[in-house]
């Protein structure tokens, strides 16, 4: 499930049906429930490529400073004479290093969704009591002034 699919599916599950109110509220259990799944989903991938871009930051400085074994080698051994503080600059340019940190930045937005998202959730059963309660008053002032 990418970004897309969770924001369209917040945008269906986050409309308060305003006459049934009672059913919007007996929802908001199963809307957390699916929520918390896909975060925890999403922090286990976020953590696992973290790992990842850890072991291949540590491949690839092995790569630059020429100190990986030869069948380590992408296809060759680095062709320029890197000196040891320059390793990192061509570390964070890789190709492969930044791949693995876009991915990782997506996961992360992914969880910043769906951490907001549950906040929203939290804050559905406040929504409803006070549309509730507003609802009351409401009616007991037109209750009021048609009395008389």
């Amino acid at each position: 499930m990418d970004l897309n699919s969770i924001q369209e599916m917040w945008k269906k599950d986050s409309v308060i049906d305003e006459v049934m109110l009672d059913q919007a509220s007996l929802k908001i259990p199963q809307l957390h429930h699916k929520y918390l799944t896909l975060r925890s989903e999403y922090t286990l991938l976020s953590k696992r490529k973290a790992q990842e871009l850890k072991k291949l930051q540590h491949s690839k400085w092995l790569y630059y400073s020429g100190k990986a074994a030869p069948e380590e080698y992408e296809a060759q051994p680095f062709p320029h004479k890197v000196i040891k503080s320059d390793v990192i600059h061509w570390v964070q340019v890789d190709k492969d290093i930044m791949n693995a940190e876009m991915k990782l930045e997506y996961y992360d937005t992914v969880l910043g969704v769906l951490n907001e998202i549950l906040k929203q959730v939290h804050q559905m059963s406040y929504n409803i009591k006070s549309c509730i309660q507003w609802r009351t008053f409401v009616g007991g002032v037109w209750a009021f002034l048609n009395s008389g």
